[in-house]
């Protein structure tokens, strides 16, 4: 199960479990984690889960929460991230199986250390350079949007097409349902090598991450779409 170790001033002060969905942390006494720290806002961040990703995101805080040394308001967490806020610390970690990766093929030296590239060292670095060259060949990153709240008719939609619906007309890519849904809730337009979400001809409001957009506004990874009554993820994966 991931968890938090937070820090004080780079002493160890306790461990928290990622076992909920959502989790605060600030210096009034209603967080789930009390920080007595004056450069803490009274509800200075939250920790949220999304399926089984954990994001970062910052609530509104007056000094900014970083990680990794870099100001953000919502990250996505990855094993090893450090948030800080003021003198406290919150490493992330993910309980993770060992990799076993092959062992390099031994180089041999010279008198004064310079690595000799030897017959076999050659055919072993060509060959893993092949395996490598091959298996980028076959992956095939693809754009998904998966459905975290509200009703539609699939659970997950993978983006092709120069433009995307969402809303309840026939051809809609993401087909949302119910009485009063509208036909158009919202558009997705190809652009560059990822989608920018654009308010539709009727109006309806559009949120990503909480906020309003105004017109257009390019997406990445990670991002939550609401609309018409639906929060969507935004992310790429491996085909």
């Amino acid at each position: 199960m991931p968890k938090l170790i937070l820090k004080a001033h780079g002493a160890v002060v306790k461990e928290i479990k990622l076992d909920k969905s959502r989790l605060t942390i600030g210096r009034k006494p209603d967080n789930d984690i009390v920080l007595d720290d004056q450069s803490a806002s009274g509800h200075h961040l939250r920790i949220i889960q999304i399926q089984s990703v954990f994001f970062v995101e910052d609530a509104g805080s007056s000094n900014g929460t970083f990680v990794n040394g870099k100001k953000t308001d919502r990250k996505q967490l990855v094993s090893g991230d450090q948030v800080t806020i003021g003198q406290h610390t919150l490493l992330y970690q993910e309980d993770a199986a060992q990799a076993v990766t092959p062992s390099a093929p031994k180089a041999a030296f010279d008198a004064d250390k310079t690595v000799v590239m030897t017959p076999e060292l050659q055919r072993e670095l060509l060959k893993a350079q092949g395996g490598k060259a091959a298996a980028a060949a076959q992956t095939k990153q693809v754009i998904v949007l998966t459905v975290v709240a509200g009703t539609t008719d699939q659970k997950e939609y993978k983006l092709t097409g120069p433009v995307c619906i969402i809303g309840s007309q026939d051809n809609a890519t993401v087909k949302i349902a119910g009485w009063f849904a509208p036909k158009r809730a919202a558009l997705l337009n190809r652009q560059g090598g990822g989608y920018a979400v654009t308010m539709s001809e009727e109006g309806k409001k559009v949120l990503v991450n909480g906020n309003a957009i105004q017109g257009s506004m390019a997406l990445k990874e990670g991002d939550l779409i609401e609309v018409a009554g639906v929060t969507l993820q935004y992310s790429t994966k491996e085909e």
